[in-house]
């Protein structure tokens, strides 16, 4: 993810992409891809696809295993159903 260039206030975005890539969906245009994808553009990390405005990992993209997709990415097992007689 931290590709040579990049200015340090790319680094120290708190949206910036996770160091361990994932796949992920944007909000504004529903495409699934690597969030190795997410690209630094005009101050804001930015999905990749051409003519999409979302913009940060955790605000308009997210990983497909998050809630917002019904994902269990907090899920324990606590978090299974039961069967109550």
């Amino acid at each position: 993810m931290a590709e040579p260039g990049l200015p340090k206030e790319a680094m120290d975005d708190p949206f910036r992409p996770p160091e361990e890539p994932c796949v992920v969906r944007c909000l504004h245009c529903g495409q699934e891809y690597s969030s190795a994808q997410i690209v630094w553009r005009d101050g804001f990390w930015s999905c990749p696809v051409e003519g999409c405005g979302c913009a940060g990992y955790q605000f308009d993209i997210h990983p497909l295993n998050s809630p917002l997709w019904g994902g269990d990415e907090d899920k324990t097992d606590d978090d299974e159903p039961t069967l109550n007689d």
